[in-house]
C-alpha cells in the first residue's frame, strides 16, 4: 500500500478508537507499540531505530504497513489507549524523517517512504507511524546489533508479526510465494482494466515497456515464453517517450492525439543485435551444401513459402512488403531497415533457418507436395547410395 492509502486506513481506525472504543487486532498491516525504550546515551535518531528499524523494514519488503504508538495490549489480548509520555512525545515530535530515510539508505542502500504524525484521544497523545511498500526488497549491508538487524536477513511481516525469510529454505519459500502472488495482483489489477481495450490485439503483438530499468518485453515465440531486453530509452524531458507516458500517467490522452483521435507523435527506432544476418544468396549456398539433393534458390522460396513462412514464393528480399514475411517465425526470416533515411529494408535469415530448410529437402516423401517433382540427388550422394547398394 501506498502513503495515501495507509493514511485513510490509519484515520479510519484512530476514529473507531475515538468514537467507538474499537480496536482492530493486529495483523500483517497493523503493529501497535505501548512506548519507546529510551535510554539517555542514545541520540533520538538512534533511539528511534532501535524501536522500529526491524518493523519498517518488515512493514516495507511486505504490503506496507502501520504502527500505533501508545497502545497498551494485555495479557488477554485486549487494547486500551493509554497514551504517551512527556519522554516519548518529545522524542517522537523531534525526529526528522529526513534523517530516517538517510540511516536507510545506509542501512540498505535503498530509503524507506514513510510517515509519523501525532494524535489525541482526549487528552491522551498518540503517535502513528505509516510505511509505505517498498518495491525493491530491503536487504541490510551489514551487521546492525543495537537494531537487531543482521546482515543479509530478509525481513518481512507475515502472521501478524516480523518474520525472518532467509532464516531457512521453507521460509525463502513462503516468503517467495508471498511476493509472486503479490506481482500476481498487481499485474492482474492493471491489466484486468487494459483488457477491454484490448480484445481485437494479438497478444503476441503486444511489447511492455519497462523505462525504469530500460527492459523491453514481448512474446518469444521460438521458446513460446515471454521474453525481455535491455533497450536504450531517451528519457529527457521533451523526449517522444516522455512525454506520451507523461500523458498516460496523467490521463491526458488529448495532449498525444489530434482532435480525431490519431496519434502526433510516432517512436521511432532501431533494433540492433547480435544474432546472424544471412541474406538469401548465401543462405541458398548453406541449404545447398548441406542438403544432399539439388536445389535452385526459386525452389529454396517456393519451401519457404510452403512453410508458410512468406505468404508468396515471390517475396521481394530487398524492400519486402512488411507483409509478405510470416512475424511468427522471425526466429528463422525477418525484415529489416538497412537505411532508415531512405527507408531501405531486406530479407534476412538466421542460422537456425539452414537446418529446418536442409530438413525438409532431405526428405523425399515432401518433394511432390512441395515442388511438383523429386529433386535430383547430388552426384556424390548418388554415387555413395550405389556403393552401399553393392556392399548390401
Amino acid at each position: 500500500m501506498n502513503l495515501i492509502e495507509l493514511k485513510s486506513k490509519v484515520e479510519n481506525i484512530i476514529s473507531e478508537i475515538k468514537n467507538n472504543g474499537v480496536f482492530p487486532k493486529e495483523n500483517n498491516l497493523i503493529d501497535y507499540k505501548l512506548k519507546l525504550n529510551i535510554t539517555s546515551s542514545k541520540s533520538n535518531i538512534e533511539l528511534f531505530l532501535m524501536n522500529f528499524a526491524k518493523d519498517i523494514l518488515s512493514f516495507s519488503n511486505a504490503d506496507g504497513g502501520i504502527i500505533l504508538i501508545g497502545i497498551n495490549e494485555d495479557s488477554s489480548g485486549n487494547y486500551s489507549d493509554t497514551g504517551l509520555d512527556k519522554p516519548n512525545v518529545d522524542l517522537l515530535t523531534n525526529i526528522d524523517l529526513n534523517d530516517v530515510t538517510q540511516q536507510f539508505v545506509k542501512i540498505t542502500n535503498v530509503g524507506v517512504s514513510l510517515d509519523l504524525q501525532m494524535f489525541q484521544v482526549g487528552a491522551r497523545k498518540f503517535f502513528y507511524i505509516i510505511i509505505e511498500k517498498n518495491n525493491n526488497i530491503l536487504v541490510p549491508r551489514d551487521n546492525f546489533p543495537e537494531y537487531k538487524i543482521l546482515n543479509g536477513a530478509i525481513y518481512y511481516r507475515a502472521s501478524s508479526k516480523n518474520e525472518h525469510a532467509n532464516i531457512s529454505t521453507a521460509s525463502f519459500n513462503r516468503f517467495i510465494q508471498m511476493k509472486a502472488n503479490e506481482k500476481s495482483k498487481e499485474f492482474m489489477e492493471i491489466w484486468s482494466k487494459l483488457l477491454p481495450e484490448m480484445v481485437d490485439i494479438n497478444p503476441r503483438e503486444v511489447l511492455i515497456l519497462n523505462p525504469m530499468q530500460n527492459k523491453v518485453y514481448g512474446f518469444n515465440s521460438k521458446d513460446n515464453v515471454l521474453s525481455g531486453s535491455d533497450i536504450e530509452i531517451d528519457k529527457t524531458h521533451n523526449g517522444v517517450f516522455n512525454i506520451i507516458l507523461n500523458a498516460i500517467t496523467a490521463g491526458e490522452i488529448g495532449k498525444i492525439t489530434t482532435n480525431e483521435g490519431k496519434p502526433l507523435y510516432k517512436i521511432v527506432g532501431e533494433f540492433q543485435n547480435n544474432r546472424d544476418h544471412i541474406i538469401l544468396s548465401n543462405l541458398a549456398k548453406a541449404v545447398q551444401n548441406k542438403a544432399i539433393y539439388k536445389i535452385t534458390t526459386a525452389q529454396l522460396k517456393i519451401l519457404i513459402a510452403h512453410l508458410k513462412w512468406a505468404n508468396s514464393s515471390e517475396f521481394k528480399v530487398d524492400d519486402p512488403d512488411e507483409n509478405s514475411i510470416n512475424q511468427d517465425f522471425k526466429q528463422f526470416i525477418w525484415i529489416e531497415t538497412t537505411d532508415s533515411f531512405s527507408k531501405k529494408s531486406k530479407v534476412y535469415f538466421s542460422s537456425e533457418a539452414i537446418q529446418e530448410l536442409v530438413k525438409s529437402i532431405n526428405n523425399t516423401g515432401l518433394h511432390q507436395e512441395i515442388f511438383g517433382k523429386e529433386l535430383t540427388i547430388k552426384e556424390i550422394q548418388k554415387k555413395q547410395k550405389t556403393e552401399n547398394l553393392h556392399i548390401a
